[in-house]
């Protein structure tokens, strides 16, 4: 009884503290983003926000956030600045909200589940100064502050995984036309804020989707899924006009390696760097994910059981051959926005990493320490490890090297919350 009163008693103080930190993370965010939209790209202050505010006004943008840019402007002054800061806030909340969901659909404790979705929010690139100068110049991260499009597209585009996982992973039983029109629109809509998303996600779905119909989802429902894309091609169009018309001077060519080069002095450290925590949880899990893989292509009544973590890194792959050979021509050469999509992959993969990092732990010290005790039976049986000792030294790596990387981004979400510039070092 008393251990009872004792767990209530911290779990309150616990619910308590992350609602403060919390509260004072949006009030900061909310600040950070009114002072945006009062600087142009001068160095204090500087982001892309003020850049898109003006885009908007003259009339011309592709990203629906120029609407309600527009719509914003009827208010006065001081309104017109704070809708804008308070509408990007809400979208970072929404992240972490979403975050907290996606990892408690996997089965990790509360408290955890709420300390690793701030992990996640704040994780940036592993900065080491003698490789590469800027702490985000250069790099490649899925924590970003300083534009309003990828804040905004983050969001929609988590809110889509969460709703693709829930439909692929039981549509070969039941398929929900309700679910599947909510899906085409949150993706058209993900897409009218920015095309990066789809354009590392929809390749990846596709082959989802071939596979999925191998291991038996009837054809007619592959079909109407694979139909969700078509309000998104239509957007696209769209935008494709607003941004590569005969009259911008801009287009896409490729040309391998410029993207990477454009601004990183040594990109193949960088692009290791950036993702460091994600590369460890990969090592350790790529040999038991890929046998359980082929086990799930030969039954095809199990369906696949690393669906996430195979979405997550072949997102990043497309991301990464997109990054690596394209770019932009005209006045957005030098924008360097085929890494947008790359950024959020970077994101994804921290989030499914913590995941992984989680059983991980749990099943080497045989204690479900981590994850909610309805794991134990499942865990017990499938994921301990032979090597415990050598394991729990590697996860103990892994896990200060992701300390290390939330501190870089804390560290940097402090300084630019000061007026720095994202080109701080």
């Amino acid at each position: 009884m008393k251990n009872d009163n004792t767990k209530r008693i911290a779990g309150t103080i616990f619910i308590i503290i992350s609602s403060l930190v919390f509260t004072f993370y949006c009030f900061e965010l909310v600040l950070l983003h009114y002072n945006q939209t009062l600087y142009p790209v001068t160095g204090k202050y500087e982001s892309d926000l003020f850049a898109h505010i003006e885009m908007a006004l003259d009339g011309w943008g592709y990203s629906v956030l120029a609407v309600f840019f527009r719509l914003f402007s009827y208010l006065n002054d001081f309104g017109f600045h704070f809708a804008i800061a308070a509408l990007l806030c809400i979208f970072e909340a929404g992240t972490l909200a979403l975050t907290y969901i996606l990892l408690k659909r996997y089965r990790l404790g509360t408290k955890t589940a709420v300390v690793f979705a701030a992990f996640t929010g704040f994780a940036m690139p592993f900065y080491i100064r003698a490789i590469q100068p800027y702490r985000y110049i250069g790099y490649q991260s899925g924590s970003i502050w300083h534009n309003s499009t990828y804040i905004a597209m983050k969001f929609f585009a988590l809110l889509c995984i969460l709703l693709f996982l829930a439909i692929s992973e039981n549509y070969k039983e039941k398929l929900s036309v309700g679910a599947v029109i909510a899906f085409a629109l949150l993706l058209a809509a993900t897409t009218s804020v920015k095309t990066n998303f789809i354009l590392v996600f929809a390749p990846v779905a596709l082959v989802f989707l071939i596979i999925d119909a191998i291991l038996g989802v009837p054809f007619k429902r592959i079909l109407v899924c694979a139909l969700t894309v078509i309000p998104s091609i239509l957007v696209i169009l769209f935008q494709e006009v607003v941004l590569f018309g005969e009259s911008t001077g801009n287009g896409i060519i490729i040309d391998p390696l410029y993207s990477v080069y454009l601004r990183a002095e040594k990109p193949y450290f960088t692009m290791i760097l950036s993702a460091a925590f994600p590369i460890m949880i990969l090592l350790y899990n790529f040999i038991p994910v890929l046998k359980d893989t082929i086990a799930d292509l030969k039954d095809k009544k199990r369906g696949l059981t690393h669906r996430f973590f195979i979405l997550s890194w072949a997102m990043w792959f497309v991301g990464f051959l997109e990054l690596i050979l394209l770019r932009e021509t005209g006045q957005r050469e030098l924008d360097d926005n085929f890494s947008w999509g790359y950024d959020f992959c970077i994101f994804v993969l921290f989030v499914v990493s913590v995941i992984y990092f989680a059983r991980n732990v749990s099943s080497l010290t045989n204690k479900i320490i981590l994850c909610d005790m309805s794991d134990k039976a499942d865990m017990s049986k499938k994921e301990k490890s032979p090597a415990s000792g050598i394991g729990i030294a590697y996860e103990v790596i892994a896990f200060a090297v992701l300390l290390y990387q939330v501190y870089c981004g804390v560290y940097f979400f402090v300084r630019l919350s000061q007026g720095l510039t994202f080109f701080m070092q």
